[in-house]
């Protein structure tokens, strides 16, 4: 009951130190439970939207058109459902709306909230655009010329990431939305949608189609980044949620071994004694264990309660995001919480057991003589010559510093961990500029990318120039390329890498973009081994240079040269880069707006400001909890040291330079290790994400990244001492009395 009474006191004394621990541990602990909460719930719906709604296995777009019995004799060949669907995208309030007939077989609508539509002037459309756009259940929306009543809000099981064209990154809900309206509502352009029981294409289907007609785009889910963005997310974010708790747990658990270790230094006497007296070691280790008891318990608890409760809206975030119907509001896995609870509090009590037993291993005699005669020896880091020379406060700073290595070890982890955090946020903030600027106005010159529904020969206007987009595949590899044929020079594409011209390489071989460099490993030189496949033709090219293109697995070829690989007659082209709209879209099937995608990256600035801005925040709070518990520590320790300087005349501040400011040198080395470091990090990251995502960041550290990081941790650094410097001031004259006394 004694020993007991001595841990609620302490604890009451060093409720600081103690808490910050907790803290530490909670926020590690709120972090794996909420991801991994919020992931669970968005990968439930997910597979229960997909399987339930028949989200399709492929889709394609026909030259000509497709008969249904065509398509019947298809589904009895190869064991598929197919099923027909027409849309057409229309202008409205400054975005665009695509608005497709209902389906019953593949892509089935799901209606959230209202009904489906039934009559001709019905249509229900998708829930966040009607959010953004303000639109009611009942209202009409005015779409061409006809009045439409909104009577459901809809979700559709290949619009999950609700993107306009392929090609774009970024889904703004603001700028593109969808809408179903019953089957005889209008007429469009048609696609043919294919459900399989396994989700793949059956063989040989694909060119029994391509046989019947021209394929103008043959996707398989895969491939589709409607469907398979959110997968990317969902893998991405299970990384996510143990990497970046995992490191916060080993903070505090750190944190809470120097806490133990300190306080069973500073009770040496006490602990030689209760020994001498007859108390066991294991009636001593329970009782030190208290302690690991109330931070671990405190902080599971707590952050278990937080992490839950912040799942909710972080599922909702997602859902919201990815536009996917809340199917069930609260889908959580028990594994989670019992990880969240045992697997942290088990660590922390297995390695505070560990550190206790050490000390406890020493004969009671020992540990009732000072510690400095047990211990003896100096650090071989004292016999350096560099530390026996300068003044006293040098000589007294550098003995500090290398006396304690383990805490400078910590310091530099920690002011590491909050760099790269911070970096990671300003790198990705800078990527986005840098990627629009890149690729939509050094690269990308048009305005328009025009596709046509069939091969076109006639000769284009001086205004336009024309190109071949065709899907290659790559030999013996899981890997889709888009390849374009085009003009050696025209004013629409111009290739360059880090300001070079790449327009003379193209003679040479192949251009390719950074992200299909990066999925394949390759670079200049390098050989390609490409695969038609319609007809499995292969052909070897060159790469003759990568372009700093970060958005799409991209490959440039002359077009006469792409012609003849893909059997087109020379002049053909499939497509033509121009700077105005087209007039006519008579036997238009798609046309890419080029300011639409660069409206979509601009109106995602203010989210991202926010997610640095957050990313910044945490950095900053983990700094000055891990800095400030250190220092905080530091002067605790060095009490004694702090009360005899201050007898012999120091002022508090000469103090603190000699006592407090010695780690700065750690924080100025950890702070610049971490800059290449969390470039290096996110290169690899966004390498690993290529293949799903199809666009790779740059990842370049500009000076005003390293100015911000290094005022913001060097403020973070300055504001622990300065509540550290609290603690110094409150050190009494007495100490060193009691120390010579001991």
């Amino acid at each position: 009951m004694i020993l007991k009474k001595s841990v609620y006191r302490t604890l009451k004394e060093k409720k600081f130190q103690y808490a910050g621990v907790a803290v530490l541990l909670l926020l590690a602990v709120m972090l794996y439970v909420s991801l991994s909460m919020a992931i669970t719930t968005l990968e439930s719906r997910n597979e229960t939207f997909s399987e339930d709604y028949k989200q399709e296995s492929f889709h394609f777009v026909a030259g000509g058109s497709v008969t249904d019995e065509q398509l019947s004799l298809w589904e009895d060949e190869y064991n598929v459902t197919l099923e027909k669907r027409k849309y057409v995208d229309f202008e409205v309030d400054d975005s665009t709306l695509r608005v497709f007939t209902t389906t019953e077989s593949v892509n089935i609508p799901y209606i959230a909230e209202g009904k489906a539509p039934t009559g001709d002037q019905e249509l229900a459309v998708s829930k966040v655009y009607a959010e953004k756009h303000q639109y009611q259940l009942g209202e009409t929306i005015t779409i061409g010329d006809d009045e439409f009543e909104i009577t459901g809000f809809v979700y559709l099981p290949d619009y999950i990431y609700m993107i306009e064209q392929m090609t774009d990154l970024l889904a703004d809900a603001e700028k593109f939305g969808i809408a179903v309206v019953s089957r005889t509502s209008f007429s469009g352009q048609t696609e043919v949608l294919g459900w399989t029981g396994d989700g793949d294409v059956p063989n040989g289907f694909r060119e029994a189609v391509s046989e019947e007609t021209a394929l103008l785009q043959f996707v398989h889910s895969d491939d589709n980044p409607r469907i398979g963005f959110v997968e990317t997310e969902i893998e991405g974010a299970k990384g996510m949620t143990t990497t970046l708790p995992l490191f916060i747990l080993a903070l505090s658990i750190a944190m809470v071994l120097m806490l133990m270790k300190r306080r069973m230094e500073m009770q040496r006497k006490e602990i030689g004694t209760l020994m001498a007296l007859g108390y066991r070691k294991k009636e001593l280790v329970r009782h030190y264990l208290g302690y690991a008891w109330v931070i671990g318990l405190g902080g599971t608890v707590g952050g278990l309660t937080a992490g839950a409760g912040l799942s909710v809206p972080l599922s909702n975030l997602y859902a919201n995001y990815f536009n996917l119907p809340a199917l069930s509001m609260f889908d959580w896995d028990p594994f989670v919480l019992v990880i969240g609870f045992v697997l942290p509090l088990l660590l922390l009590i297995l390695l505070t057991t560990f550190v206790i037993s050490r000390t406890l291993r020493t004969e009671p005699l020992t540990l009732l003589r000072p510690k400095e005669v047990s211990s003896g020896k100096k650090s071989w880091l004292e016999k350096l010559p560099l530390l026996q020379k300068g003044g006293f406060i040098r000589r007294f700073r550098l003995r500090l510093l290398v006396r304690n290595k383990a805490r400078s070890v910590y310091i530099f982890i920690g002011v590491m961990f909050s760099t790269v955090l911070l970096l990671f946020g300003l790198i990705t903030f800078n990527s986005m500029d840098q990627l629009v600027e890149t690729t939509y106005k050094e690269i990308l010159k048009y305005d328009y990318a025009v596709h046509y529904q069939s091969l076109m020969t006639e000769e284009t206007k001086d205004e336009q120039s024309p190109f071949t987009m065709n899907e290659l595949g790559v030999v013996d590899q899981d890997v889709k390329i888009t390849a374009y044929g085009m003009e050696k020079d025209n004013e629409f594409i111009q290739l360059s890498a880090e300001g070079e011209n790449l327009e003379s390489d193209i003679s040479e071989g192949a251009i390719i973009s950074a992200p299909l460099a990066a999925l394949l490993g390759i670079g200049e030189g390098d050989e390609i081994n490409l695969e038609n496949s319609l007809n499995s033709d292969t052909m070897q090219v060159e790469v003759a240079a990568v372009v700093d293109l970060y958005i799409g697995n991209n490959l440039y070829l002359p077009r006469e040269k792409l012609n003849d690989f893909l059997g087109f007659p020379d002049e053909a082209y499939t497509g033509t880069w121009q700077n105005k709209s087209p007039e006519n879209s008579k036997n238009v099937y798609m046309v890419e707006d080029k300011q639409k995608a660069i409206d979509s990256f601009e109106s995602t600035t203010g989210a991202t400001r926010a997610s640095v801005a957050g990313m910044a925040v945490f950095a900053v709070l983990i700094g000055v909890i891990v800095l400030t518990l250190l220092t905080n520590l530091i002067v605790e320790e060095n009490s004694p040291s702090i009360s005899l300087f201050k007898v012999m005349g120091y002022h508090d501040k000469e103090v603190s330079k000699l006592v407090l400011s010695v780690y700065t040198p750690i924080v100025l080395i950890a702070y610049f290790v971490s800059i290449p470091l969390a470039s290096l990090s996110l290169q690899q990251t966004m390498n690993t994400l290529v293949q799903e995502t199809g666009f790779l960041m740059p990842t370049d550290v500009a000076w005003w990244m390293v100015v911000i990081g290094f005022i913001v941790i060097m403020l973070t650094y300055w504001l622990s001492l300065g509540l550290s410097k609290r603690k110094l001031k409150n050190v009494s004259l007495q100490e060193a009395l009691k120390k010579q006394q001991d």
